[in-house]
């Protein structure tokens, strides 16, 4: 499926061909284009003639499953009608798609409708690619120029493999910078290089969400965090997460659904305890997760982040919207070369997955455990998706004058 970045077996192939110095092939050379020379190249992706999908009756609700490589083409399509060039268009349908598989739909398509409203708005330039705006020993600080955050997202965690190989440890900060969706997927991206992936950042695209804990008001981000190390074979453990109770995006699909918010995760107006997702947009807030110490992460990633991407809080008067972010990578040999890291990673999510299960419980999970159960699901399966959000792809497609299946 396009670019492949989030591919563990590619980078691993493209890090080997890096150090050994050996001719690449095509699809291997395009990557390693991006850890040494920092662009982005054209590529090809799949065609299809139309989109497939299944719609099936869910209570009183519709939902569609469509094939991934369908979606895909689909949302490429109407990227590429608001002006993005077709790599950058494909990459970004790519990452939210793949999004989608691996079930985290709050952050996959459900968001295109909001990117082509930015588009037209002005507030994502779709042909802008990143750049190094200063780099400095280990450490470098990257600009997006309010393109696709996808983009400049891939861009900064090929820049911190890069980096830690060189040094065995980078921070990369990425600034201007706009919706980057799912954090797991660029620290998937430098763990599957071989090195231990962390991403810290701001969420705050348009104004505060999460309330401090105790209070009632909107003060930040839900402001996620990602760690990724790797594993034995060409695996990955990977953790993403955020800040708040519940990620913002999820609210936004549970509205979607007509499904309730799960109980201590909202706020109405007046402070009250609330499910309703509905009234998300009417004074609701959200809270942070694990109480005072889900606070004080936030503010936390409000901090650092924010500041090291040349971005400032949401109490200043310089604050402009965007996903800031900061990306660090640690070659383990650096540190001790005589640890089989992976060895031992293997080892204890091995102990993990062993420990007996609590009452109500079938097993234990390890972190991504549910996604990867997800991928190979919907990968077979094809995507679910609720019939809003459906309809909003179609309604675009319609705009943009692309076919698109039950558009009749």
């Amino acid at each position: 499926m396009g670019l492949g970045l989030s591919n563990g077996v590619m980078f691993n192939v493209v890090i080997r061909a890096l150090r050994a110095g050996k001719q690449a092939s095509p699809r291997v050379a395009w990557v390693a284009k991006i850890l040494t020379a920092g662009r982005l190249a054209s590529v090809e992706c799949r065609r299809y003639t139309s989109v497939d999908y299944r719609s099936a009756r869910k209570g009183n609700r519709l939902t569609y499953s469509i094939r991934a490589e369908s979606l895909q083409r689909l949302c490429r399509g109407i990227f590429e009608g608001v002006g993005a060039p077709s790599d950058i268009a494909s990459a970004v349908a790519e990452s939210l798609v793949l999004t989608n598989l691996f079930g985290h739909d709050s952050h996959g398509v459900l968001r295109v409708k909001q990117y082509v409203s930015m588009i037209k708005e002005g507030m994502i330039k779709p042909s802008a690619r990143p750049g190094v705006k200063r780099r400095f020993g280990a450490t470098a600080m990257v600009t997006g120029g309010y393109g696709f955050g996808q983009i400049g997202a891939r861009f900064t965690a090929a820049l911190a493999i890069e980096l830690a190989q060189q040094h065995g440890i980078s921070a990369v900060s990425l600034g201007q910078s706009t919706h980057i969706g799912r954090l797991g997927e660029y620290t998937q991206m430098i763990a599957a290089g071989g090195v231990i992936g962390i991403c810290f950042t701001s969420g705050t695209m348009f104004r505060g969400w999460v309330t401090p804990y105790g209070g009632r008001e909107r003060v930040f981000g839900t402001n996620p965090m990602s760690f990724a190390v790797p594993c034995e074979g060409s695996g990955t453990l990977l953790l993403d997460f955020a800040t708040a109770g519940v990620a913002h995006g999820k609210i936004v699909l549970a509205r979607a659904k007509g499904s309730p918010v799960p109980t201590g995760m909202m706020l109405d107006r007046h402070g009250r305890p609330t499910t309703d997702a509905a009234i998300l947009d009417e004074g609701a807030v959200l809270l942070p997760m694990g109480a005072h110490k889900g606070s004080g992460l936030a503010m936390m990633m409000e901090i650092i982040p924010t500041l090291l991407a040349g971005h400032r809080p949401i109490t200043s008067a310089e604050f402009h919207f965007g996903n800031p972010s900061l990306m660090m990578a640690l070659d383990p040999r650096a540190f001790d070369e005589d640890t089989d890291f992976r060895r031992h990673v293997g080892a204890l999510t091995r102990r993990v997955k062993a420990a007996a299960p609590a009452e109500g419980f079938d097993e234990v999970l390890l972190p991504g455990e549910p996604e990867a159960r997800s991928y190979r699901e919907r990968a077979k399966d094809g995507i679910p998706l609720p019939d809003a959000v459906w309809e909003d792809l179609r309604g675009l497609a319609q705009e943009m004058g692309l076919a698109c299946a039950g558009n009749n």
